[in-house]
């Protein structure tokens, strides 16, 4: 995450020069400016809290990464070679010794397996045959036809934050074979020859693939590093054709139970990241005690190293008007003191690696000493607030987050973002390759 600013609290952080209360009111509401700045640095210090572990369960999840059919595939590609082995083996009958030669093709993953195994991915292989007394290599490819496979599918994790899609083809199971010598001589050997198919095909997916990582995620770029993040399930869907990565982390949030599930992506979308308010409200208040997002400020909402003017984040809250509810706490510990409660809702908008959210409808909802005499509007219009307001944003390396096998990222761009009661919702799209 950065922030260019936290505009959004500074925009009741409106200078009480310019404010027409008398001393003595001030006076008498002011509070001691010592016990402000001692539950201020609490709440910071509480908010900022990280677990010591990440959790090893996918459930209480508050971020969740959908990946269509198309994804896994462009994804799985990657890991291809670009040029494709001859398998080959010879057998001797009726005196005569026979080759059997095969050129597979890059295997086509779709999401959802058989009955035995509705969680699996199925592996349709298409391959050239051709079948002859000659070396293989020069065997004309007469025929062809297309191995199927189903093999388990999983999260394997490489370290406490960093895990692995993986598609175990080392414990596959083939399910169906369909073979077309293109010879009317040679398919009369097709109980012959069919096993050997399966055999050779069947070796080389697993000598060649194994444990096949299709994406590798790796932690967020986020703050000072001591963020973490890690896949968990995965969950699929074949009636939608997608999985659900579980992404947990060591940020601490009041979610009760995981965000409701997505299975499916809007039409042209490929990959969605669907955040839960509270995650988002836990990344902003870890930014806020790191210092990535700035502590303290002057009455001007100019940042100082040791200011009187501060912020704290307490709710994070989303609805189908489209808009992000955030309330938030502004302290002055200095000279007069007190607390202003404040409300403002949030817009989204996606620019390539960023989520931007525009501010709006900032409204004070209450205040403790010297907040008691602040009003929507005073501290919600004039010149030093319209220079704080601005927007604030939030990324999430998207571009990183995808290893793989090879370590090479693929291309993505965006699509749409939307907010809903769901929460908030980033969709992107995978370049072909």
């Amino acid at each position: 995450m950065n922030s260019k600013s936290i505009v959004t609290s500074l925009a009741l952080c409106g200078s009480l020069i310019a404010c027409d209360f008398s001393e003595s009111l001030v006076g008498a509401l002011s509070g001691d400016c010592d016990g402000y700045q001692t539950t201020y640095q609490g709440e910071l210090i509480e908010a900022g809290a990280l677990s010591a572990s990440i959790p090893a369960a996918p459930d209480g999840f508050a971020m969740g990464l959908v990946l269509n059919q198309r994804a896994v595939n462009e994804l799985f590609r990657r890991l291809g070679d670009t040029e494709l082995p001859i398998l080959s083996q010879s057998f001797g009958i009726f005196g005569q010794n026979i080759t059997i030669a095969i050129q597979p093709s890059i295997p086509t993953l779709a999401i959802g397996g058989n009955a035995n195994c509705v969680d699996c991915f199925s592996a349709s292989v298409p391959f050239q045959i051709g079948v002859g007394s000659g070396n293989a290599d020069e065997l004309p490819r007469l025929g062809g036809g297309t191995l199927a496979a189903q093999l388990p599918l999983g999260m394997i994790p490489d370290t406490d934050d960093q895990t692995a899609l993986v598609a175990s083809f080392q414990s596959m199971e083939v399910t169906n074979l369909e073979l077309d010598l293109g010879n009317s001589a040679f398919n009369n050997l097709l109980g012959t020859i069919e096993p050997i198919v399966n055999t050779l095909l069947s070796a080389w997916l697993q000598s060649r693939f194994e444990n096949a990582r299709i994406a590798t995620f790796d932690s967020w770029a986020l703050g000072q590093g001591q963020v973490k993040l890690a896949g968990r399930g995965p969950f699929v869907y074949p009636s939608t054709e997608t999985i659900v990565i579980a992404m947990q982390s060591n940020l601490q949030h009041n979610l009760n139970g995981s965000m409701e599930m997505q299975t499916a992506l809007p039409i042209g979308a490929d990959i969605g990241f669907v955040f839960h308010p509270e995650l988002l409200l836990s990344m902003t208040r870890r930014m806020h005690y790191e210092g990535v997002i700035p502590q303290d400020y002057d009455e001007s909402g100019n940042q100082l190293a040791a200011g009187g003017t501060k912020v704290t984040f307490n709710t994070m809250a989303s609805g189908d008007d489209g808009l992000l509810r955030t309330g938030a706490t502004l302290y002055r510990t200095d000279n007069i003191c007190g607390t202003a409660s404040f409300t403002a809702a949030m817009g989204i908008s996606v620019e390539p690696g960023t989520f931007a959210f525009t501010v709006q409808d900032v409204a004070v909802t209450g205040g403790q000493g010297v907040g008691q005499l602040f009003s929507n509007d005073s501290w919600g219009t004039g010149v030093l607030v319209d220079s704080l307001l601005d927007t604030l944003q939030f990324t999430v390396n998207y571009d990183q987050i995808f290893g793989g096998e090879t370590g090479e990222q693929p291309e993505m761009g965006a699509f749409q973002a939307n907010i809903d009661a769901r929460g908030i919702s980033v969709y992107l799209n995978v370049a072909d390759l």
